[in-house]
Order: C-alpha cells, then sequence, then structure tokens
C-alpha cells in the first residue's frame, strides 16, 4: 500500500461568469494549469463528504465538493502520464483506468478525508502480470463484477473481474466477440445484472451479451448506431431504453428500445446543436434524465422519460472557446451524488462544479394527415414558431417535439405540395404531453410538356434523361420517339431542369412551371457530371465498392475530408462517383479486402479532331499501419488496346481535394469508336483508409461530324488557349460569320456577339469569368458551324 498526503500544487479556484447555461448553475470551476482532464468519477464518504474523482494526464485528483462553492483537492494518486484515464467506484474503492501503462489502479477511499491508499493491479491466474493497459471500465453493481475495456490483452476483449473483495479483483474470464477483427474491439460498456452492453466504437455497433455464466459468455443481440462510431452506452431505469453515444462528428444520442432483444428498435435520435457538427462523448441516466458531456457544447441535461422525444432540459457551456465540431472541451460529467451536485471535466478548462435544476418538457406529438385521403404525411414540417424547435413527422405522419419552456405556441406546420397551416394558441405545460393532429390540404398541380432537339441537326432527341427540381420536389422523366416528354402533379414555380444522354453534352437551365411549354437542344458530344446514371459499370473483389450519388462527407481525427463531402462546384447537380458512399466513421467505409473497378459506357473519340479526356478525380490515402500504400489507376481502352493513364498513390499532388487532369489522345492509342475509360483503385496489405471519386469527365475537342457536308473551316484562330486572362479571338471576315456564341460545358450562353461585333475581326473574351471550359459556336452565313474548345485558367 502507498500512503498519500493531500496534494499541494498550484491548482487555482477560479472566478467563471456563466456561460451558456440554462437549469445548471456554476458554483465553481478548478483549473488545472496546462494539464490536461479526461473522465471523471465520484464518492461519498462514511462522513457523507462528497468527491470529484477527476482523472488527469498525470493521475487521479480527489477534489472535496461538499461545499460546491469551494471545491477543495485533497489527494492526487500518481499515474502514468497520459490524456486517457477513467475512474469507476465500487464501494469504498475507485478502480482507475488509462491507455499509458501500469494496468489498473485501485484506490482505497474508506479513510478519508484523511487519507487515501493505492496500489496496481496487473491481472491474475490466467491473465497473471499481463494487464498493462486498459481504455474504460464499468461495474456491475448489482452483481459485484468489474468490466475491463479495450486492453492490451487479445483484441480489446472485454475482461471480467470478480470484486466480492473489492480490494482484490479476480480474473473471471472474457468475452471474444464472434466476428473477430477491428470488430472484437470493445472501447466501453455499461454492465447490470449480469447483462452487458458492449460499444464496439470501430464496427460502429452496440452487442448485448448474457455473462451469467463468466466462462460462456451468450451474445443476444446486435444493433448499429447513428453515425457507426458507438462510444458508450447507458442503461434507462426500467431497463427498457439502451441510451447511445457516437463520437465523431455530427453525432447524436441515440435512443433504443430493447425490451425485445430479437427487435431492437431505434426510438429516437437527439443533438444539442443540430448542423454544428457538435461531438457527443458520454452519457449517464439519472431518473430519466440523461446527463451528457457533449465536447465543445458542454454539458446537456436531456429528458428521456419519453424515449422517442427527448427534449433538452439543461445545458451548460464549459468550453468558452468555441463550439461545435472538435475534440476539446468536455470529456465527462457525474450527476450521481446524493446532493445533486453535478461533476463535469473540461480537457482545457478544468473542474466545473454545477448545480442542476431537473425540469420536465412540455412534450408536443401528434399525426400530420393528407385532409382528402386521410393517408399519413411523411417528412411534414412541424415548427414552434418564435422558438427554434422544428420536428419531422416519420413514415406513419407521427412528429414529436418539446421545449422546457411552458407557454402559449403558435405551431406552423408545413410540407410540399400541401398549403401550409398555422394553429394559433397552443398551450404546452411541463410534464403535461399535449397531442395535435393536423390534416393539410394538397395544392393545385399542373402538367408539363417539353421537347429536347439536337443543336446541330435541329433533330429530336429519344431517350434524353430530364429531371426537374425545386428544393422541395424531383420530377424525373425520358423523352419518346419525337423527343417530347410530359410531366404530371407539378406544383408551379422555379425549377431547374437539367437534360441529358450519353453522346451529348449535360445541359442546365431554369424553367418557370406554368410559363408553357420546354424546349432545350443538346450539343453532342461526351460528358457526364453523374446527373443521370448513363451506364457506367462496377466491379472488382471489394464490398465496400464505387457508388454514384451525392457525396456524404466523413472526416479523419484531425477534422479533415475523406470521403469527399460536396462534388466538383459549377456543375448541373450534386452527384459524382465515390467509393462506398455510406458516411459515418472515416475508416468504416472506405475501400477495404480488394479492388473496385469504375468503366464508362462506350465513347467514339473518333467525332473529334484532337480529342482531350478530361475528368476530376478524388483520391485519400491514410491511417492504418506503416506508409500508406494503396493506389488509383486510370486506363483507357480502344476495344483492343489498353493503356495506363494516370496512377496515383500517397505521393500524387491534390490528396482531398478534387483534382482536374487533362490528357490530350492523338498518339496515345489508336483513336476507334469504341473507347472506354477504367477506374481501378485497391487496397492493398497492410489495410488503410482508402477512398475515391470521379466527376466531370468529358471527352472535348474539335467535333467533326454532324456539321453539313460542305462545311468549310470559319478561319477562326484563337490564342492562348489555355488562358490566364484574355482569349484573343481572330477570324477571317470574309468567311460570312454572323453569330458567334460562347456557352460553358452546361450550356449556358456566356456571350452572344453579332453584327457590329463581328465586324472589328479580333475580340478579346475571358477575363471576367471563372476558370473552366468553355465552346464557342461560330455560325456561318450560310448556316454552317465551327466549334473552338476554350480553357480557361
Amino acid at each position: 500500500m502507498k500512503k498519500l498526503i493531500a496534494f499541494l500544487g498550484c491548482i487555482l479556484l477560479l472566478s467563471v461568469s456563466s456561460l451558456s447555461a440554462q437549469n445548471l448553475q456554476l458554483r465553481a470551476n478548478l483549473s488545472y494549469g496546462s494539464s490536461a482532464l479526461a473522465n471523471i468519477g465520484g464518492y461519498v464518504d462514511h462522513d457523507g463528504n462528497e468527491y470529484a474523482l477527476v482523472g488527469t494526464d498525470f493521475g487521479l485528483s480527489i477534489v472535496d465538493v461538499t461545499d460546491p462553492d469551494n471545491p477543495a483537492i485533497r489527494f492526487t494518486v500518481p499515474g502514468a502520464n497520459s490524456i486517457w484515464r477513467e475512474v469507476k467506484t465500487y464501494h469504498d474503492f475507485a478502480y482507475v483506468t488509462t491507455e499509458g501503462g501500469g494496468g489498473l489502479t485501485i484506490v482505497d477511499l474508506s479513510q478519508l478525508p484523511a487519507n487515501v491508499n493505492y496500489y496496481d493491479y496487473n491481472g491474475d491466474g490466467a491473465i497473471a502480470n499481463q494487464l498493462e493497459t486498459i481504455h474504460a471500465l464499468h461495474v456491475d453493481t448489482t452483481k459485484g463484477f468489474l468490466y475491463l475495456y479495450g486492453s492490451n490483452i487479445g483484441s480489446g476483449n472485454t475482461l471480467f473481474f470478480d470484486l466480492s473483495d473489492p480490494a482484490n479483483p479476480t480474473y473471471a474470464g472474457e468475452y471474444v466477440y464472434p466476428g473477430g477483427g477491428s470488430d472484437a474491439y470493445v472501447h466501453d460498456g455499461y454492465a447490470d445484472n449480469d447483462t452487458l452492453y458492449q460499444s464496439h466504437i470501430y464496427a460502429g455497433f452496440f452487442t448485448v451479451v448474457d455473462v451469467t455464466d463468466k466462462a460462456n459468455p451468450v451474445l443476444l443481440a446486435t444493433q448499429v448506431t447513428p453515425t457507426e462510431f458507438t462510444h458508450n452506452t447507458w442503461l434507462s431505469v426500467d431497463h427498457k431504453t439502451l441510451f447511445t453515444t457516437d463520437e465523431n462528428s455530427g453525432s447524436f444520442l441515440g435512443c433504443y428500445d430493447i425490451s425485445d432483444l430479437s427487435n431492437i428498435t431505434e426510438l429516437a435520435r437527439f443533438q444539442t446543436a443540430p448542423g454544428s457538427g457538435a461531438v457527443i462523448h458520454n452519457t449517464h441516466i439519472l431518473n430519466d434524465f440523461a446527463v451528457t458531456s457533449w465536447y465543445k457544447e458542454g454539458v446537456v441535461i436531456t429528458d428521456v422519460s419519453r424515449p422517442a422525444n427527448p427534449v433538452e432540459v439543461g445545458h451548460y457551456d464549459t468550453y468558452a472557446q468555441g463550439s461545435g465540431n472538435g475534440f476539446n472541451g468536455c470529456w465527462g460529467v457525474y450527476p450521481f451524488l446524493p446532493s445533486g451536485t453535478v461533476v463535469a471535466s473540461d480537457i482545457d478548462n478544468g473542474l466545473f462544479v454545477l448545480t442542476p435544476t431537473y425540469v420536465r418538457a412540455c412534450y408536443l406529438e401528434g399525426k400530420v394527415t393528407d385532409s382528402i385521403t386521410g393517408f399519413p404525411l411523411q417528412a411534414a414540417s412541424v415548427r414552434l414558431l418564435t422558438t427554434t424547435l422544428t420536428a419531422v413527422s416519420d413514415i406513419l405522419g407521427d412528429y414529436r417535439t418539446g421545449t422546457v419552456t411552458g407557454g402559449t405556441y403558435d405551431v406552423e406546420i408545413s410540407k410540399p405540395g400541401y398549403q401550409t397551416k398555422t394553429i394559433s394558441g397552443v398551450t404546452l405545460s411541463n410534464g403535461v404531453l399535449t397531442t395535435l393532429d393536423v390534416q393539410l390540404a394538397p395544392v393545385p398541380t399542373i402538367s408539363i410538356s417539353g421537347t429536347v432537339l439536337d443543336s446541330l441537326t435541329g433533330q429530336p432527341i429519344a431517350g434524353a434523361m430530364v429531371m426537374m427540381s425545386d428544393p422541395d420536389f424531383t420530377f424525373n422523366t425520358t423523352t419518346d420517339a419525337a423527343g417530347t416528354f410530359s410531366l404530371n402533379g407539378v406544383v408551379a414555380g422555379n425549377y431547374d431542369v437539367t437534360v441529358g444522354l450519353w453522346g451529348y453534352v449535360t445541359k442546365c437551365s431554369g424553367f418557370v412551371a406554368g410559363s408553357g411549354a420546354f424546349q432545350t437542344e443538346l450539343v453532342p458530344g461526351y460528358y457526364d457530371d453523374f446527373t443521370f446514371d448513363f451506364g457506367w459499370t462496377v466491379s472488382g473483389t471489394s464490398p465496400n465498392a464505387w457508388e454514384r450519388g451525392i457525396p456524404v462527407g466523413t472526416y479523419d481525427n484531425q477534422g479533415d475530408e475523406v470521403n469527399p463531402a460536396t462534388d466538383v462546384s459549377g456543375d448541373c447537380q450534386q452527384y459524382c462517383y465515390v467509393t462506398d458512399n455510406a458516411g459515418g466513421t472515416f475508416s468504416n467505409h472506405d475501400v477495404d479486402n480488394g479492388n473496385t473497378q469504375l468503366t464508362s459506357p462506350v465513347f467514339d473519340a473518333t467525332i473529334y479532331s484532337n480529342p482531350t479526356i478530361e475528368y476530376y478525380r478524388w483520391f485519400v490515402n491514410t491511417a492504418g499501419t506503416g506508409t500508406p500504400n494503396d493506389l488509383m489507376n486510370f486506363r483507357l481502352t480502344n476495344g483492343t488496346t489498353t493503356i495506363a493513364l494516370e496512377q496515383v498513390s500517397i505521393t500524387s499532388p491534390g490528396q482531398g481535394t478534387w483534382v482536374p487532369q487533362a490528357i490530350p489522345l492523338t498518339g496515345l492509342l489508336p483513336l476507334t469508336s469504341t473507347m472506354q475509360l477504367i477506374v481501378d483503385i485497391a487496397d492493398d496489405a497492410p489495410g488503410h483508409v482508402l477512398e475515391g471519386g470521379l466527376d466531370r469527365f468529358s471527352i472535348t475537342g474539335q467535333l467533326t461530324v454532324g456539321l453539313p457536308a460542305a462545311t468549310a473551316p470559319a478561319s477562326l484562330t484563337v490564342y492562348p488557349n489555355p488562358s490566364n486572362g484574355n482569349f484573343r479571338i481572330l477570324f477571317d471576315q470574309a468567311a460570312g460569320l454572323v453569330q458567334i456564341r460562347i456557352l460553358d460545358l452546361q450550356g449556358k450562353l456566356m456571350s452572344n456577339l453579332t453584327g457590329l461585333d463581328l465586324e472589328k475581326g479580333l475580340i478579346n473574351w475571358g477575363e471576367q469569368v471563372s476558370p473552366g471550359c468553355y465552346l464557342l459556336e461560330a455560325k456561318l452565313a450560310d448556316g454552317r458551324m465551327e466549334y473552338r474548345k476554350l480553357i480557361r485558367n
């Protein structure tokens, strides 16, 4: 045993003005100077004195908080230097874990406030002297067992210890998840009455395990959590609901009905600052209140008495230096001291002593239906006016929301395609459920017709894909043999219309539905911003394959993008191809265990003079063991011969950004009408995080088909091309030019030059436009056309 005397360091009691606070009153804040805090626990001695057990980067700090206005550090238990330290208590003993090494520190608190004693435990029996590093722990106080998580033994499996003698734990076994690998690693957990709720952080799910027989644990259930980085679990008072946290950007407090383990049901997801990227850490349940640490948002109290409708009722921001995404701020909170005092550890700002006021929420719930059919309406928005609170109805039309502040409110209910309704004078009271069912009336709709033509021949284009969208609606259709289409059930208003077909340049423009028929022309060529599915094919051995969609960003621990959060700007819609576009933790949905290959539809390169293949690529290779060694290869085939265009690796410039590429094809291989681009990305051993992306594919060059047979050059000269500023466009006035139009690749008209402009014989153009590719279209007096590609750097 080692006896400690009181700690006499330079830790100051600060006088701190209130930060963002509601129903949590600041009583005191202890600064630990340059030392960082980790998790926190609590203890009450035999005289009724209350203590905060504060994990620090240098050990365990024992702070007397009996007088919450005057906390005092009584003792420090030294430990290995580490920013990770967790503490739990059982009877008169505290158990302290760290990833710094040294095993489990056991602290005898029974002699407080006079002194404390401690020693290190490194395992017994089958793991004698093997226990060194441990991430977290929990105690089943009902059965008297200690559970250690994320240790150096095995793959971070959960270890069991009998606490019949709390001073001398006895090793009782372990649980090994049958999936093995990183899935087996347990980061944290909750145990009660021989049932264990484990957080598999890297796999992104929790497991429920019956550990009655410590030699033969039985897996009962698994469940994926909202953002698939399961950090912490805690059980409700009635044992029917499990609450979870995911330790990543934009994460949630998850609420799950576990009353039937064969059918675990997600009830709700709660965020304290939606849209901010705030990261949740640890939650605890006290009398149907979730008391939770949210890194940069501080301590949050959520009423979870109705677990399908969690409502925030208390908040204290411990981190004045910022908010939102990131891992600074509040690490842990302990709400179980008998006085009600809440103690919280802030990594950067020390110990916070708080007095809570637990207030039940005012609950507003109901159903939204169609006033004509009576059918439930999903995704209807229910908003309490004069607040920021908004709820969205589910597939059954049910919505749930609430507020901590009772009163009379006006409630606005809206859904695209329906007439917005406002209900005035809705009274909400604390602890009371108010039910408000609403019927919405549909708004009138119209029919839209349109035509798509070839810009060179004026002939109709059959099979062209048409997307008409606004923030609320998206309509998709395809032109018939006459190049026409029709859409029914359209709400009048302003829409973006995107039209495309493989073999033409996709075009997007605005249209007012209700203003008449829609007509547009497509320029022949090859362009794909992946708004539409033109038939790219996916193959390979990795289950994490290429996917076309709006990219869902993932971020590493430094906040850098891994999977892109956006596509390349400036195209028609937000689509692109990315590898396994599932979001969540950055290491969960990358390319693993093989390759995934993306192959373009066939294109005819012979329709161009001096064609260039262009695309934007995304590549990230990071994390894992050793230097990342994965590759993304671009190849080109003409149907007979296949050549390498580009190989991308960790040393290639632009990792984690959209990188534009333009590669002239002339001379690389014989150009044919059966060309294809192949993009192959492969995970090599040892495994690293690997993501790829592709956007804005095009073949550019001077078209040689689709023109009248008697066409002759318009004697156009463009220089410099590419240009960093103006293009000088020189032409022979005798060529009979009647019009020059310059368009972007989506067909948007940038300049229209006629009359006196053309008599000058020289035009300077381009200085004010954004970098990118543009199409110059020259029209001769006899109707012939000539084209030039302009590249603005």
